[in-house]
C-alpha cells in the first residue's frame, strides 16, 4: 500500500509535459488555443489533473484494502416459503398439508386415496417461485400404521421445464418405509419446478402427445367417454388406412390401468411413435394398434397411484361376465364396454396387453391365446424375438403363467376369460430412471411383435 502511496504522490508532484514534433522528450510548450491563446488554459488543465491526483491519494488506501479483501460474497442464496408450494396442479396430492422446518427444510404430511385410508397419495408438487440455487430438502410423512401401496417405493424426478426429468432418490437415513421418507434435492436452476413420481406424466401432457399424433393419417383417436372429473378417456388408434382390410391384420389392445406408474405409460409411448415412424410403416399397414394410455385421467393431478375417484383399483376392476355400469364404477365400466364392442366388430382383438410397473426391469408374463402355436410359432417364438431385439438388456425374458388370480378381475385374466384371447401382463421398469428407457423399452415390444405377428391374419 505504502508503494501505491509514493506513486500517487510522484504524480501529483510531477511536471506534465507534451512532446516535442521531433522527439518525445520534454520540449517548450505550445500554446493551446481555446477561445483565445496563452498560458490561462494550460495552467488549468495542470490544475485539474493535480487535484485528481491529490483524490486518487486519498482514496488509494481504502481501494487496496478491499482488493485485499477478494471479490464481494455473492447474495445468499434466497429462501422458500410454505406459500411457494402447489399440490393442485397438473401433478399434485390430494389432502397434502406443508409445514416447515428449517430453512428450505419441509415436512409434507401426505393424503390418501379415495375410500383407501391406508393408500398413500405420491408427493407430487410445483414449486411456483423461488427455487433457484435452493438444494430443498421434503421429509414426506403418512400417519398410518400398516400402510399398503406406499409413497416411497419408487423414485421420484423433477423438471424445470416439464419435458426434461431428473431422478431423485430416498434417503436411508431415518427412513420408515411408507410412513416416512426424505428426498434431498440439488439446486434448482430456476424459479419455477415440478416434482412427479417416476417420470411423470400428466394428463395434460397426454392431451398434447395425443394432438401430436392425432396429425398423422395412421392415427384415429376415440373419446369413448369422460371421466367423473370431466377428461378424456382416449382410445388411440393406429392403423394405416392404405393397408389391407382391417379384418384380416392382426389387432393388438395396450391399456395402462394404474394411473400412478407412469413409467408404463412412456413404454407405450415408446411403441406408438415406433409404428408412426418410417421403420414402423410396415407394422401399421398389417395391424390394428389400440392404446388406452391413462385409463384414470383425473389420478395425476391428485396423486392417486391405482385408483379413481371412487377409490376402485382399476386392475381390480374388469368384470368377465360382461360390462355392468350397477357392478363397476364409470372407468372400468366404460373401457370394458368398449373392448367389448371392439372384440364384436370385424376387426377383433387378437392380443390384450396389461402395461404397469413394478421393481426391475421390464417383466412380460403371457397368458397364450390360440394364434399362438398355430397360425403362428410357439409362444417361445416371440419370447425368443424379444430377446433378440432387447440388445440394451431391458426387458426380461418372456414367460408364461397358466393360473388366473384376482377372481378374473385384472386386466390380464378378464380379457383372457370372458374372450380367450392371448392376454399379457407387462410389468416392471421401476428400475428405469429416465424417459429414454422406458421409451426403448417400448420399442423393443413393438419391434418383436410385428416380427413375431407375420403377415396377416387368417380368415375367421
Amino acid at each position: 500500500m505504502g508503494t501505491a502511496r509514493l506513486s500517487l504522490q510522484r504524480l501529483a508532484a510531477r511536471r506534465v509535459a507534451r512532446p516535442t514534433a521531433q522527439g518525445h522528450g520534454p520540449g517548450p510548450a505550445r500554446p493551446i488555443a481555446r477561445g483565445g491563446s496563452g498560458d490561462p488554459p494550460r495552467q488549468a488543465c495542470r490544475g485539474a489533473r493535480v487535484l485528481m491526483a491529490l483524490v486518487l491519494a486519498a482514496v488509494a488506501p481504502a481501494l487496496t484494502a478491499r482488493a485485499a479483501e477478494g471479490p464481494a460474497p455473492a447474495p445468499a442464496a434466497q429462501e422458500l416459503a410454505v406459500e411457494d408450494f402447489d399440490f393442485a396442479g397438473p401433478l399434485g396430492s390430494e389432502g397434502a398439508r406443508v409445514e416447515k422446518v428449517g430453512r428450505n427444510h419441509f415436512r409434507v404430511t401426505l393424503g390418501h386415496a379415495p375410500n383407501q385410508p391406508t393408500w398413500s397419495n405420491k408427493l407430487q408438487f410445483r414449486l411456483l417461485r423461488h427455487a433457484r440455487g435452493i438444494a430443498l430438502r421434503v421429509d414426506a410423512v403418512f400417519a398410518c400404521e400398516k400402510p399398503q401401496y406406499v409413497f416411497d417405493e419408487y423414485f421420484y424426478s423433477w423438471s424445470a421445464d416439464g419435458r426434461e426429468w431428473h431422478p431423485v432418490q430416498w434417503g436411508e437415513e431415518g427412513r420408515q418405509r411408507g410412513r416416512r421418507g426424505t428426498l434431498q434435492f440439488p439446486p434448482f436452476p430456476a424459479d419455477a419446478v415440478t416434482v412427479g413420481h417416476q417420470v411423470p406424466l400428466s394428463y395434460e401432457d397426454l392431451v398434447g402427445l395425443v394432438e401430436a399424433w392425432a396429425k398423422h393419417p395412421a392415427v384415429r383417436v376415440h373419446v369413448v367417454g369422460r371421466s367423473t372429473g370431466g377428461r378424456n378417456l382416449y382410445r388411440v388408434t393406429v392403423a394405416d388406412p392404405a393397408g389391407p382390410p382391417e379384418e384380416s391384420r392382426w389387432v393388438h389392445y395396450f391399456a395402462n390401468q394404474h394411473p400412478g406408474e407412469h413409467n408404463a405409460q412412456w413404454r407405450m409411448v415408446g411403441m406408438l411413435e415406433w409404428l408412426l415412424s418410417d421403420e414402423g410403416a410396415d407394422a401399421r399397414r398389417r395391424s390394428v394398434c389400440h392404446f388406452l394410455p391413462m385409463m384414470s385421467p383425473d389420478a395425476p393431478s391428485k396423486g392417486w397411484y391405482r385408483t379413481n375417484s371412487a377409490g376402485v383399483d382399476m386392475n381390480r376392476s374388469y368384470r368377465p361376465e360382461g360390462a355392468d355400469p350397477a357392478a363397476q364404477t364409470h372407468e372400468p365400466y366404460v373401457f370394458q364396454k368398449d373392448l367389448e364392442g371392439l372384440m364384436a366388430s370385424r376387426a377383433p382383438v387378437t392380443a390384450v396387453w396389461a402395461m404397469h410397473t413394478w421393481g426391475g426391469i421390464v417383466e412380460p408374463i403371457a397368458r397364450p391365446g390360440p394364434e399362438m402355436g398355430t397360425a403362428l410359432g410357439p409362444w417361445t417364438l416371440l419370447r425368443d424375438t424379444l430377446e433378440r431385439h432387447d440388445t440394451a438388456d431391458l426387458i426380461k425374458p418372456l414367460k408364461v403363467r397358466e393360473k388366473e388370480s384376482y377372481g378374473g378381475t385384472s386386466w390380464t385374466d378378464g380379457p383372457h376369460r370372458q374372450f380367450g384371447v392371448t392376454a399379457v401382463l407387462c410389468e416392471g421398469a421401476g428400475a428405469f430412471f429416465t424417459k429414454q428407457q422406458n421409451l426403448d423399452s417400448g420399442v423393443v415390444l413393438i419391434q418383436a411383435l410385428a416380427e413375431y405377428y407375420k403377415g396377416t391374419r387368417p380368415a375367421r
